[in-house]
């Protein structure tokens, strides 16, 4: 039903049109306002409830020819005001409001080739976004390099970045607090990059509808920064030695580890790494904890190799350093009174194949203040190519969103990304149909045989879960449409149809594009439900669109898509209702050798990856340990308690939910209940409260069930929860809550009934890294 809105836009104008110098646009309820300034350069500033969000930052694009000229001539303007209700084929909420005021600016060139393309301004209620339209009077052929768009923030906010630091990745990695300064003009930072500005101002940076264009990320403006670099080093080779004075004032060094070469990873030791002290002593940096350690592969090990072997360049043994694995990133805060570092960075021994890295020393002090601080856009390209986008004209730019918020929970109730994607293009979305399923490979690993796979699919029916994945190893020789011998694949379909159950399966997508068509026609033959698709590590233009190219063409087979290894989402759901998931995450996979996804990595995702939509973190473990208990292995243990990973099944937007575990570790399990006939797909979603890296509590509603969660960091923690989003009726509720030796035993759930209504409110309580689970069922 269309709604009329209230359209406030300002223009302050100088004469004519061409004139004009300054273009503001308010939300509809009058609380966000971007302002367009037009004049010597072309560029925005946002503000909310009349503070400051975003100063003055430059808009540019950089072509192959150049830049777009300055003192650009606005030609005309027009602006509309939106409110409509629509409906999702799947996703968080049955029904989403779209409502915003537009304003579309078209500009010219003054000189040279008069170029002409419009700036599209769209303001909600939660946010701002922006995006470029070039029609065929720019160019017949759109050839852009970069797109410098800045974001500058006053002072030095708190920030929550995902340093990748390369355009091939999988965006696995964590993000977690710091100030936004730490930000360097060397880093990519992933997106969505999540700031807090102060106690009553939140922000999100992302895009939107990024189609046939390069994935965005975010990098601080200006030179280098790096205090010192290594020279490439590679196996077999002597390492590169140093021995620097610190900066003074010194506290934190940051060390960047960056892949070379075509292998794109390495093996790389930081060997006798130690600080000198004012007073003459030493402290070595592998008898430190890191701050942060983030890296492509294993986990940071302190005077081993990353394999766990004895530190190893050109055959000389270290007995102290670090052992990592490019690409990674390392903080540590430095003893008072350092005043030099030195050691040596090479390649380890172990590595079986001619890789090179280098390394990046940053030195930072917390007692750094700065005015201003200036980020900037770099756009995804593939082998450091200039180019970053080709494309025909008429043509759209992505969406660049930043999403607003005066509490955590704004941010992660906010339906902005989806509502700046295009309407569904699958007309009947009757077959697409979100869903819980057993999985396989990260409690068996490749481990592939007739009877394992049907103790999975039995799995699934006594659950009530609507699939099973087959995932790596079911065939061999990179053709993914013939089984390895032994494997009968339309027998497995018969079998788990016979128990209500669908299949769906695993392949590379190296191997999936050889014969993508042939491919899709043949799992539709043999009743397939859906694709796991991995490896493809990549955002740059050819890759965004062979992503779109998949989702097109699975719909034609009625096949469900999961995108594993691949980029951050960007409201596909809405155009594509059979994209269920996608990875970009670090998620249960790293439990198998890091301690690093741990509850305060778990209470962070919501308000960083998640913001950006589905993910495919894999919850369901049911070997919950505590910090002390906690050891690598697979099945993977995950740090935390039972109810925090039962927590995490409704409070992590996922449209498909791969469970985690293997068979015999949910029989007869505390907790159970809970996972049978779980949904995936919601009529309602309402986040209750929240803090970035602490604690979040969701609502969601199925029907006339509501089911509660609520997780927290280390801290343990008793919250009171006002039920005020069920109304007057009256509802029996089904508790599942931290046993009473939670901190010791993490498995213990304790499990208790009542009947409440809306006036009531729940008390919360929850163990250190625990949560709360309730299903609340409406009294007839």
């Amino acid at each position: 039903m269309f709604k009329k809105a209230t359209l406030c836009v300002v223009f302050m104008l100088m004469g004519v049109v061409g004139c004009a110098r300054q273009v503001s646009i308010q939300s509809p309820d009058g609380t966000i306002e971007m302002c367009v300034q037009t004049g010597q350069s072309l560029s925005y500033s946002v503000k909310m409830d009349d503070q400051i969000i975003l100063a003055d930052s430059l808009l540019q694009l950089e072509f192959a020819d150049g830049f777009i000229q300055d003192n650009l001539k606005l030609l005309s303007y027009k602006t509309t005001a939106y409110d409509q209700t629509w409906a999702p084929a799947v996703g968080r909420k049955a029904r989403i409001r779209d409502r915003y005021n537009q304003a579309t600016l078209v500009f010219q060139e003054p000189a040279g080739k008069q170029r002409q393309f419009s700036l599209i301004c769209r303001i909600y209620d939660d946010g701002a976004a922006f995006r470029y339209f070039f029609d065929t009077s720019f160019e017949q052929k759109l050839i852009l390099h970069e797109e410098h768009t800045q974001f500058a923030f006053e002072g030095n906010p708190v920030a929550w970045p995902a340093f990748l630091n390369s355009y091939t990745t999988m965006h696995e990695v964590v993000s977690p607090r710091d100030q936004l300064c730490r930000i360097t003009s060397d880093d990519i930072v992933g997106l969505p990059l999540t700031i807090q500005l102060n106690k009553n101002r939140y922000c999100s940076i992302t895009e939107a509808s990024l189609v046939d264009w390069a994935g965005m990320y975010m990098t601080r403006y200006g030179k280098s920064m790096a205090w010192l670099e290594s020279e490439p080093v590679q196996l077999g080779q002597t390492p590169w030695g140093f021995d620097e004075a610190l900066p003074e004032g010194t506290d934190t060094l940051r060390i960047v580890v960056d892949a070379l070469g075509s292998n794109a990873f390495d093996h790389v030791d930081i060997v006798d790494l130690k600080v000198t002290l004012k007073d003459g002593s030493e402290k070595w940096l592998s008898d430190l904890k890191p701050i942060q350690a983030w890296q492509g592969w294993g986990s940071l090990k302190m005077d081993n190799s990353v394999e766990g072997n004895p530190l190893t360049i050109a055959g000389v043994v270290y007995p102290k350093g670090l052992g990592t694995h490019a690409d990674g990133v390392m903080v540590f805060a430095l003893p008072e009174g350092s005043q030099r570092l030195s050691g040596k960075v090479g390649i380890d021994s172990e590595v079986n194949q001619q890789g090179k890295a280098k390394v990046r020393f940053y030195v930072m002090s917390s007692k750094d203040k700065s005015d201003k601080t200036l980020l900037r856009t770099t756009l995804s390209r593939l082998n450091h190519n200039p180019q970053a986008v080709e494309a025909l004209t008429p043509h759209y730019s992505p969406w660049r969103v930043i999403q607003l918020g005066r509490k955590p929970a704004d941010l992660l109730n906010s339906d902005i990304i989806l509502n700046l994607n295009e309407p569904s293009k699958i007309a009947d979305t009757s077959w697409i149909k979100p869903g819980v399923t057993s999985w396989n490979w990260l409690s068996c690993g490749g481990d592939m045989d007739m009877a394992l796979l049907k103790g999975f699919i039995d799995l699934s029916a006594s659950m009530g879960w609507d699939y099973a994945l087959i995932d790596d190893g079911w065939y061999r020789d990179g053709n993914c449409t013939k089984p390895i011998e032994g494997l009968d694949m339309q027998a497995l379909v018969a079998y788990a149809a016979a128990k209500d159950v669908r299949l769906w399966v695993w392949t590379h997508w190296e191997a999936l594009n050889k014969r993508m068509e042939e491919t899709f026609a043949l799992y539709q033959q043999w009743g397939i439900a859906g694709v796991k698709i991995d490896f493809m590590s990549r955002d740059d233009q050819w890759m965004v669109n062979w992503h779109h190219n998949v989702l097109e063409q699975a719909a034609q087979h009625k096949l469900m898509i999961d995108f594993h290894g691949c980029y951050k989402p960007t409201g596909e759901l809405r155009t594509w209702p059979n994209f269920m998931t996608c990875e970009a995450i670090y998620g249960n996979e790293q439990s198998l050798g890091s301690r690093t996804n741990d509850p305060v990595h778990k209470t962070t995702l919501p308000f960083t990856r998640q913001l950006a939509g589905p993910m495919d973190y894999t919850p369901g473990s049911m070997l919950n340990e505590t910090r002390q208990s906690w050891s690598a292995q697979r099945p993977i243990k995950t740090l935390g308690t039972r109810c925090q990973e039962l927590g995490l099944l409704i409070i992590y937007d996922s449209l498909l939910i791969s469970m985690a575990d293997k068979p015999e570790n949910y029989y007869g399990q505390d907790g159970i209940e809970f996972m049978k006939h779980l949904p995936a797909s919601w009529d309602d979603t309402q986040v209750l409260d929240g803090q970035i890296g602490e604690y979040v509590v969701m609502a969601r509603r199925k029907g006339t069930t509501w089911y509660l969660a609520a997780i927290t960091n280390w801290d343990a923690r008793t919250l009171q929860v006002p039920l005020s989003f069920l109304g007057a009726e009256k509802y029996q509720v089904t508790l599942f809550e931290d046993g009473p030796n939670a901190n010791t035993n993490s498995r213990q759930v304790n499990r208790r009934q009542m009947t409440v209504q809306g006036q009531d409110s729940l008390s919360i309580k929850m163990a250190s890294g625990g949560g709360f689970t309730a299903i609340i069922s409406k009294l007839e």
